[in-house]
């Protein structure tokens, strides 16, 4: 597989944090805007192997005071949709945590409007169609992510698509998160579940059972066949993302990556980025990374961006056109005989 190729086949991405994937020359931008050094944001770049998770997610200490203002939320969003057109990204779920933003007064109403803004504006610019996920946090009470739900559910945008929860899984498990998890369902909001990134392939199956029919990551059940084969039955994607994975030990190297075993299981799979700046990455570079140390194909790539679909959070008329876009693209690199 080729670099070049891999950028221009049309892509789908369901897993990127918008405040880890701002670029860095727009961070600049904001950090000189508001007065703050420069050499704040060195640690914005996470290092290529963190000793654990919580190293990984220091690295917004540094970016979260950037996004305190509707203005840089907006220019946010549209830096990001930006950054997915240059790639051939036809389709983002972007997700961000509103509860974040807050610090110099913002409401949760106004956080949602600026970064819906972002997106719409972008989508006038860029062939790209974006959808938007909203975050809970686990360490918040289930009282202050039901409001965040309620907020959310009134503001009746056709932009936010979808509830995720994400966090620290091995501190707060799935069931202290429950009440906020079934009310984001009984709100009609589809629900995809930051789990398995920490070792415990039981929380996927707790997540399953939550509600979620995705799952953030969920690389834990690697070494567990009874619950790959669960998730296989169940129809669950794992939404990957194979640099994080290794970055934040997830899983120790490249030898390790599940993503061969998972297709022999017929585990739903899609590629994502998950944190395009801190991890210094593009959904291009992932696919390519997975070319080379998983030995993916461009038939493999194109049935794990019709799972992309399949799992999107998007109209059903939307998905339709995605896949209309997806078989006429890769049609060119997969032989008739293959496809």
């Amino acid at each position: 597989m080729k670099k070049e190729t891999i950028r221009s086949l049309p892509k789908i991405e369901l897993h990127c944090h918008l405040d880890g994937s701002i670029q860095i020359g727009t961070l600049e931008k904001l950090a000189k805007k508001a007065g703050i050094p420069l050499n704040s944001l060195t640690k914005a770049i996470a290092p290529k192997k963190c000793h654990h998770l919580k190293e990984y997610l220091e690295s917004f200490d540094c970016i979260l005071p950037l996004l305190q203002s509707e203005e840089n939320l907006t220019l946010a969003a549209y830096d990001l949709i930006e950054q997915a057109a240059e790639e051939t990204i036809r389709y983002i779920e972007i997700r961000f945590a509103p509860l974040l933003h807050q610090e110099q007064g913002l409401s949760i109403e106004q956080v949602l409007r600026a970064v819906c803004r972002g997106i719409q504006h972008a989508q006038k610019q860029f062939d790209v169609q974006a959808n938007l996920l909203i975050s809970a946090l686990r360490h918040h009470s289930n009282a202050a992510n039901q409001q965040l739900i309620d907020t959310v559910t009134q503001l009746n945008s056709e932009t936010i698509v979808g509830f995720d929860f994400a966090g620290d899984e091995q501190a707060i498990s799935n069931e202290k998160i429950k009440p906020a998890a079934d009310y984001a369902s009984a709100s009609g909001l589809k629900l995809t579940l930051h789990s398995g990134e920490c070792g415990c392939a039981q929380n996927v199956v707790e997540a399953i059972r939550l509600g979620a029919v995705r799952i953030g990551h969920g690389v834990a059940i690697k070494s567990d066949t009874a619950i790959m084969d669960y998730c296989a039955k169940k129809g669950t994607l794992l939404e990957l993302c194979p640099t994080s994975n290794i970055q934040t030990n997830a899983i120790k190297e490249w030898a390790d990556y599940p993503l061969r075993k998972f297709l022999t299981h017929n585990v739903k799979c899609c590629i994502n980025t998950d944190n395009r700046t801190v991890s210094q990455t593009t959904l291009t570079e992932e696919y390519l990374l997975l070319a080379t140390h998983c030995q993916l194909s461009y038939l493999e790539m194109k049935r794990l961006n019709l799972n992309a679909i399949e799992g999107a959070f998007a109209s059903q008329q939307l998905k339709d056109q995605l896949v209309q876009q997806i078989n006429s693209g890769y049609a060119d690199v997969i032989p008739s005989s293959e496809a």
